[in-house]
């Protein structure tokens, strides 16, 4: 007799996965922007507000989260080859991602905190865009991405 599976069970539940800038220096990747998208923030203050979001194919990273208690967990989260993250985009982030186009592999570093301009509010998370480049000085494009993107059944939107 076969055991009878629950498709919609917990354990086959897709998570989200939502880079998360902790500790300046250390939480950074290098990846493939797959898409650029709008969503309705649900960050208190913003909530409704349309904000930008990145998503990327990673090549390498790493990031730390926080625990239940909001204290950083010193053991960073490795992020694997292949895995998709999304970035939440910021005035800096937003700024630095104008030029930057479906398949270009560029890498993103949390580089400082700067203090709130508004009393009360968190510091600001700098985070830097990298261009990655080829020997001869030209960008570098994930080449495999973008012929899988342009093929009729790839799985991805025409971006």
């Amino acid at each position: 007799m076969t055991k009878k599976v629950d498709d919609f069970d917990s354990a086959n539940e897709v998570q989200s996965n939502w880079l998360k800038w902790n500790v300046v220096g250390e939480d950074k990747f290098v990846g493939t922007l797959i898409a650029k998208r709008s969503m309705k923030s649900s960050i208190p203050g913003k909530e409704g507000e349309m904000v930008n979001v990145y998503d990327f194919k990673v090549s390498y990273g790493l990031f730390h989260v926080t625990d239940d208690d909001k204290k950083v967990v010193p053991e960073p989260v490795t992020i694997e080859d292949g895995e998709i993250y999304s970035v939440g985009g910021t005035k800096i982030i937003d700024r630095q991602m104008t030029n930057i186009k479906i398949g270009q592999i560029i890498g993103l570093k949390y580089t400082e905190t700067v203090p709130s301009k508004t009393k009360g509010f968190a510091p600001a998370k700098i985070i830097k865009v990298f261009l990655q480049k080829n020997d001869d000085g030209s960008l570098k494009m994930d080449e495999e991405f973008l012929a899988e993107r342009n093929s009729p059944e790839d799985g991805y939107d025409q971006m």
